[in-house]
């Protein structure tokens, strides 16, 4: 999905009821939260929602207990990262993307 076009509480509503759902039938495993990136072509209201969605992800993980969260440095005023869409990872994206990730990854498999 490249919009928020649900309502906010609709979102939350999903969201902790997958996330319960997870902890419910994995409790060993640990969550990982990754952060929506931004999108192209989105206003200042879509902006607030993605941050009050990604806010709204890490603490209902946090609360989970066994789980962590990461915000990928990547931004649509980033020249490089984006193909011409301002929607998609390029291919320098997805590597950043991906090397950040395989990161959050090991650093919870080391705890």
């Amino acid at each position: 999905m490249n919009d928020l076009m649900i309502p906010l509480k609709e979102i939350f509503d999903i969201m902790r009821a997958e996330i319960r759902y997870l902890r419910d039938a994995w409790p060993e495993a640990i969550l990982i939260w990754v952060d929506i990136l931004e999108r192209g072509g989105w206003d200042r209201k879509d902006v607030r929602k993605m941050k009050r969605v990604n806010r709204f992800g890490r603490v209902e993980v946090l609360s989970t207990g066994k789980s962590d969260y990461w915000r990928p440095d990547i931004s649509t005023d980033e020249q490089g990262f984006f193909r011409p869409d301002v929607v998609n990872l390029n291919t320098l994206g997805l590597h950043f993307y991906l090397d950040g990730f395989t990161e959050v990854i090991k650093k919870n498999l080391v705890q």
